[in-house]
């Protein structure tokens, strides 16, 4: 389907692993997951993806948005993954404007969002 790598960053290993196997049975050749920004952020500063799915609350009190930040002003899309909805957590000024897909979320749904963005 596409040869543009997506970046996953998602704390939940289950979760990840899920979303993994939904892009590549989808057509996706490279999908890199990360559980954390830093290791994410070291990703993106190698070799930048085409689109990025981000869970929005990474646990331990640690938030996807240095992350969001970078792939803002490098015009990479992206879409936050989250189980809070816009009235329980609302995000930076800038970032207002993202879509977010709510957990738990349908295969298709994920698969839709990358084929919009790229």
């Amino acid at each position: 389907m596409s040869k543009a790598a997506i970046l996953v960053l998602e704390d939940d290993a289950l979760i990840a692993m899920d979303i993994e196997m939904t892009l590549l049975d989808a057509g996706y050749d490279t999908v890199w997951v990360h559980t954390n920004s830093a290791s994410a952020l070291d990703q993106i500063a190698r070799e930048a993806p085409g689109a990025a799915l981000l869970d929005f609350n990474l646990g331990q009190g640690k938030v996807s948005l240095p992350v969001a930040q970078e792939l803002k002003e490098r015009g990479i899309p992206f879409v936050f993954l989250s189980g809070y909805s816009d009235a329980t957590v609302s995000l930076p000024e800038g970032l207002g404007d993202r879509r977010r897909i709510a957990k738990p979320f349908q295969a298709q749904e994920l698969v839709k969002a990358v084929g919009e963005m790229l």
